[in-house]
């Protein structure tokens, strides 16, 4: 869990000065984040750790010696689905800002929170490529001159997210969050391999690209058209030449002409497995999309791509049918056994 802050300024003093959102890591008031425990893991890994911390600083936030600090600023901080409103005065629950939402997309809502309160510029601080990725394609529903803030301390960069998302333009821009999700993210897998600027090219300059992945997300299914439309970019994203448009019958054709000699990351995905990956970024793309709702519904992930295993824990559902046709498994299985028994 990160701890989610706000450090804002009174809109009547401070109007056009810009507002910083951050994502920052909890320090403690006693342990050193850096210390592992006896079963070796760092203390700040383990998550209820983490939490423990976060809800230590919004009480000693809530303290008057600490309000005191604040004097004109007013700072926003979450704590699990919570978020409090501290100022020098008093502390209060803003119900506005209440969610369940991760905490890349509730950066989102925080930033849209500011503008909507009066603020000419907004500051998001964060290092993460989905930040970004979020800031450009929900930029144009926030009325406030947006720029992130990433870098290290020697090395500070601002990112003036407005400006280039007005340079690469709108279509584009609502294109990234379905494209992101799509060639990998932190919660869907990546096609070997195949990076993401190859296919951010072909989004600036093919409305095949932009159609897709603006769709992408849009709703919790997957129709069938919008996966004719995927699997023809993946199939390009295997053979740029190619006029195939089924990954099945590329998977096929590559596999001739290389005579079998070619390795499994070379191949696209089979549909059967296309399909659950298109499944499952099309679920991070619509909660994505949704990240400025403060309580969007939410589809229940065994029904996009992943599954539950032993243990009650989600887990990825790679394919619905079997990895083989029925003969070749048998005739696999045979040959295993027969390899066992020779002596």
């Amino acid at each position: 869990m990160l701890c989610l802050t706000s450090t804002r300024r009174h809109p009547s003093k401070m109007q056009n000065e810009p507002t910083e959102v951050q994502a920052q890591g909890s320090i403690s008031r006693t342990f050193n984040l850096g210390t592992t425990s006896s079963s070796g893991e760092s203390y700040s890994v383990v998550s209820s750790n983490k939490a423990s911390l976060i809800k230590f600083l919004v009480e000693e936030w809530k303290k008057p010696q600490h309000r005191e600090k604040l004097e004109g600023k007013e700072l926003y901080v979450t704590c699990e689905q919570l978020c409090f409103k501290i100022t020098k005065e008093q502390w209060e629950e803003a119900p506005e800002l209440k969610s369940s939402q991760e905490a890349d997309t509730r950066l989102l809502l925080h930033a849209l929170h500011a503008a909507e309160s009066g603020y000419k510029s907004v500051i998001i601080t964060a290092e993460d490529t989905d930040v970004m990725v979020l800031c450009l394609g929900m930029c144009h529903k926030i009325p406030s001159h947006l720029f992130q803030k990433c870098g290290t301390k020697n090395r500070t960069r601002f990112l003036d997210i407005t400006t280039l998302s007005r340079t690469l333009g709108g279509s584009v821009c609502d294109s990234l969050i379905g494209m992101h999700a799509f060639t990998g993210c932190d919660t869907v897998s990546a096609f070997a391999g195949r990076g993401k600027m190859t296919t951010l090219k072909q989004v600036k300059m093919d409305k095949t690209y932009q159609d897709a992945f603006h769709e992408l997300g849009r709703s919790w299914e997957v129709s069938p058209e919008l996966f004719e439309k995927l699997q023809e970019i993946t199939c390009h994203m295997y053979l740029p030449s190619t006029h195939t448009t089924e990954v099945n019958k590329l998977r096929y054709e590559l596999f001739c002409a290389r005579r079998g000699e070619v390795e499994s990351s070379q191949l696209p995905p089979c549909e059967d497995c296309l399909f659950m990956h298109a499944l499952r970024a099309n679920y991070q793309a619509a909660i994505w999309r949704r990240s400025l709702q403060s309580q969007p519904f939410v589809a229940n992930p065994t029904d996009c791509g992943w599954m539950t295993d032993e243990d009650g824990k989600l887990a990825v559902n790679w394919m619905r049918g079997s990895p083989a046709p029925d003969a070749v498994m048998q005739a696999t299985v045979l040959q295993v056994c027969a390899v066992m028994r020779t002596p």
